[in-house]
């Protein structure tokens, strides 16, 4: 995956909001430790300091959250487990600098984010933990304290803003539209070979092994049922309190769902859930969910009246991605970067330093 298509997927894992289960600050949802989690990227141990850029430094930890986070959402757009490679943890450094340089290039911009701004996204998530002690009982667990958490949401907003200076005059015309549907459909992307669902589902992930921590992700997931079951809007409540870094900005939503796709919880559940009801919670290795079928599909063409969302999604990322990539390149020729990293050789288990300009 190349920079230009990895910078929008830094930018969400550096500032992504809690209530899609990376609380607040960024990509830090269950952080488990390394060897539990990652699997085969912990063969090597991390260092305390990954890089440096002029003044600020990233951390070994911060370097992890960002690998769960990024793990995360590919395991959930393949449906499948990921062992993360030497060529997955070099990407994903790369990608937690970018991150970082964002943030400089937004503070040194005088980008301001009032106090009232800060403590309104404050409130959201801690309202959206469920209570005190699932607050505290997060707070210790990130090993951070409420003030670190403040700063942390401050530059988050911060560096939204500014993105969305630097990207708000992006325009996608009809024309763009019609051509991308022309190209995906000649590609056959916009080929349905099967029958395929559209549903919308919620996740609460598990924090850890222990049987508590199971119980009370079902319990949180019931509580949340039976808030739609009394008549909340159930994509409403999906992008409140959704772990699913993925669906949850879109309520929840997977369209076009298809067998061998999903989670095999969810795919069995595909054509033998009533349209509009709303499942009984389910477990899978990601935590508990619920889900509801909005309709299904006959095989053929998608139309481009239904592709259109889509298409100008993936032409507006595209876009952002280059004019963000650009930004964050021509920033590298000019920060004093360190980048350290452990040798991929295993006989040199040894910590190697690499300079990036100027």
């Amino acid at each position: 995956m190349g920079t230009c298509m990895r910078i929008v997927l830094c930018f969400v894992a550096t500032i992504s909001v809690w209530a899609h289960g990376f609380v607040w600050a960024g990509p830090e949802s269950v952080p488990l430790p390394m060897n539990e989690s990652l699997g085969g990227a912990a063969d090597a141990q991390v260092p305390e300091v990954v890089a440096r850029i002029g003044n600020e430094i990233i951390s070994g930890a911060e370097f992890q959250r960002d690998l769960e986070y990024r793990l995360r959402r590919m395991e959930a757009v393949q449906g499948r487990s990921i062992t993360p490679d030497a060529a997955f943890r070099r990407e994903t450094l790369q990608d937690v600098i970018d991150g970082r340089i964002l943030k400089i290039l937004a503070r040194n911009a005088g980008i301001v984010v009032t106090d009232e701004e800060v403590a309104a996204e404050f409130e959201q998530g801690r309202a959206a933990l469920g209570s005190e002690d699932a607050f505290q009982t997060y707070l210790k667990r990130e090993g951070m304290t409420e003030d670190y958490l403040l700063q942390e949401i401050r530059k988050r907003l911060m560096t939204e803003k500014w993105v969305e200076q630097k990207t708000a005059d992006i325009h996608i015309s009809e024309e763009d539209l019609r051509r991308e549907y022309e190209r995906w459909t000649r590609e056959g992307r916009l080929v349905r070979t099967g029958r395929t669902a559209d549903i919308a589902h919620i996740l609460v992930r598990v924090a850890s092994e222990h049987p508590e921590d199971d119980d009370a992700a079902r319990q949180r997931i019931k509580v949340i049922r039976d808030r739609i079951l009394a008549g909340e809007n159930f994509q409403d409540v999906a992008r409140e309190v959704s772990e699913d870094p993925i669906s949850a900005p879109l309520g929840g939503e997977y369209l076009e769902a298809a067998p061998g796709k999903m989670l095999p919880e969810v795919e069995e559940r595909l054509f033998t859930l009533p349209i509009g009801e709303i499942s009984e919670p389910f477990r899978s290795r990601h935590g508990w969910h619920i889900m509801t079928v909005l309709g299904q599909n006959a095989p053929g063409v998608i139309s481009y009246e239904r592709a259109r969302e889509l298409l100008h999604t993936s032409l507006r990322n595209a876009r952002k991605n280059a004019i963000l990539s650009k930004i964050v390149e021509d920033a590298k020729k000019v920060l004093d970067i360190e980048i350290f990293r452990i040798s991929e050789d295993s006989k040199d288990n040894q910590m190697q330093e690499e300079t990036v300009a100027p």
